[in-house]
């Protein structure tokens, strides 16, 4: 199989991941690859910002303390509030097969709550990859371009043996995210991405949603 179509079938969210910070050289090398992602015009409207050390430890503190103390999240990106069925069931049935694989039963909110600062604390990632793009960029086709980077982005990771998981639940708070990190207010922060090495011994890293079948989602005409 060719690795393209390897890393595309086999690439996963990784929830648990080693301390161990990736190189500088590294991370140089994965941001190479990115910014090679097609965009709108070749407008190339990303920016990115890669943390580590210290620094991602305090931000996903202040987070979690921020979740404790129920701020409202007022991401730059708003989220979504509805689906359609399809999706809904979708969305609602990877969270169901996750808690099934860790044990975790529904009426546990105590394991579940945990989960979710597990998650705003970027599953303990060394490093977190911020996205962002100007304001002044037409959103529908920027936030294309975003899920066309962030995609090769990851797939770059996974070629060098690096995890990443794709977090919306790190840019709920981008007054925070700017205490740490020059981010203009004329930049929107799309989204959070976890990054360093898998932790193989990780039951959480087992688990991999499903997907559609081919006929369910393509249609084909005259070819």
């Amino acid at each position: 199989m060719h690795k393209v179509l390897e890393s595309l079938k086999k690439r996963r969210s990784i929830r648990a991941f080693k301390p161990d910070p990736v190189p500088r050289e590294t991370l140089r090398e994965l941001m190479d690859a990115a910014r090679w992602a097609p965009s709108w015009g070749n407008t190339q409207p990303w920016e990115l910002v890669v943390m580590g050390g210290q620094t991602v430890k305090q931000l996903t503190a202040d987070f979690v303390e921020a979740v404790a103390q129920k701020v409202p999240p007022n991401p730059d990106i708003p989220m979504p509030g509805t689906f359609p069925e399809q999706a809904q069931n979708r969305y609602l049935t990877v969270a169901k097969e996750l808690f099934q694989l860790l044990g975790i039963a529904r009426e546990d909110k105590t394991a579940r709550q945990e989960h979710m600062l597990n998650m705003t604390r970027a599953f303990a990632a060394p490093h977190i990859i911020y996205v962002t793009f100007q304001r002044d960029f037409s959103i529908p086709y920027a936030m294309l371009d975003m899920g066309a980077m962030v995609h090769g982005l990851c797939l770059a990771a996974y070629a060098l043996d690096l995890g990443t998981c794709i977090e919306a639940q790190l840019a709920l708070y981008p007054d925070l995210i700017r205490k740490y990190l020059e981010i203009p207010a004329t930049q929107k922060i799309v989204v959070g991405i976890a990054l360093g090495y898998p932790d193989e011994k990780a039951k959480i890293n087992e688990f991999r949603s499903s997907r559609e079948p081919l006929d369910k989602l393509v249609r084909w005409v005259d070819c």
